[in-house]
């Protein structure tokens, strides 16, 4: 899986070198992840070494992964060449799979617009059911859900939510977790979740199914009287505003999911996208 994306090259504004770094070690180090190789091109901003400094002093050891260069290798064919031949010495073990239950779980929840109280309440009960087994759930800071009554009074009480995590900052302490985010972008928010550690996402869609992520299921879940009836197929979990229904549901699809057991519509058909975001403060040139 190769996580494509725009920036890195040409841009300007120290937030971004930090915003980058952060990212790409979260993703290098995703508890999601057994092997992985970092490819430059030779001449960005954020080469190689940059991030073998970062794992150095983060105490990683740098044989976990492998490093690849089209300037370096000799040109691209040659680059592809030392990708695929590292990924067969490196034979990456399959991981086993032992029971674990919501408590196992580091889930992204996010929204795209306005939605029910009825919605909010039941993206409140998976929160919360994650969070009492011992799991972790992750929220972009400027999302409609902590916006909602029905959500941030069952999951924050009176505390005012505020960012606990930089945009793609791995997380070591477990719970709840506000991620930095510097605007709306479905696409932007899904990759700052991953690099934070989620294993999965549950997203509510507004009018319109979004994209998924090409390395994480998403599992888009709409309101009824939101999305209109020929964009049914392209989601997931259809609510039906009961609060206890909808809620067993999510949960039973998160489990589907994270079992392998299901996959997830957007992630079946490729409808999947990925971009790091530039910040309030980074430009690219």
């Amino acid at each position: 899986m190769a996580l494509t994306h725009t920036e890195g090259c040409g841009f300007g504004g120290e937030t971004m070198y930090h915003l980058l770094q952060r990212t790409y070690r979260g993703y290098a180090m995703h508890p999601n992840v057994t092997a992985a190789l970092l490819l430059e091109h030779g001449c960005e901003k954020i080469p190689n070494d940059v991030m073998r400094r970062q794992f150095e002093t983060a105490g990683v050891a740098l044989e976990r992964f492998g490093w690849a260069s089209v300037q370096l290798d000799g040109g691209i064919d040659k680059a592809l060449g030392n990708v695929e031949a590292w990924f067969v010495r490196a034979r990456p073990p399959v991981a086993e799979r032992t029971p674990a239950g919501f408590g196992g779980l580091q889930v992204g929840l996010l929204s795209a617009g306005p939605m029910g109280a009825a919605a909010a309440a039941a993206f409140a009960g998976v929160a919360r059911t994650v969070l009492a087994a011992g799991g972790s759930v992750l929220v972009p800071e400027g999302d409609a859900l902590l916006a909602a009554t029905g959500f941030r009074a069952e999951v924050l009480g009176t505390v005012p939510p505020r960012a606990t995590l930089a945009y793609g900052q791995a997380f070591t302490v477990p719970g709840l977790h506000v991620v930095a985010t510097d605007s709306d972008h479905w696409v932007e928010n899904l990759a700052g979740l991953g690099g934070c550690g989620a294993h999965l996402f549950l997203g509510l869609v507004g009018d319109t199914p979004q994209q998924g992520h090409p390395m994480l299921p998403l599992i888009q879940v709409a309101e009824s009287n939101r999305l209109p009836g020929t964009s049914a197929p392209d989601v997931d979990v259809m609510l039906t505003g009961s609060v206890a229904a909808d809620i067993a549901a999510l949960l039973q699809a998160m489990q589907e999911t994270a079992q392998a057991d299901s996959l997830p519509v957007a992630s079946a058909g490729g409808f999947v996208d990925f971009q790091l975001s530039r910040g309030l403060l980074g430009v690219s040139t």
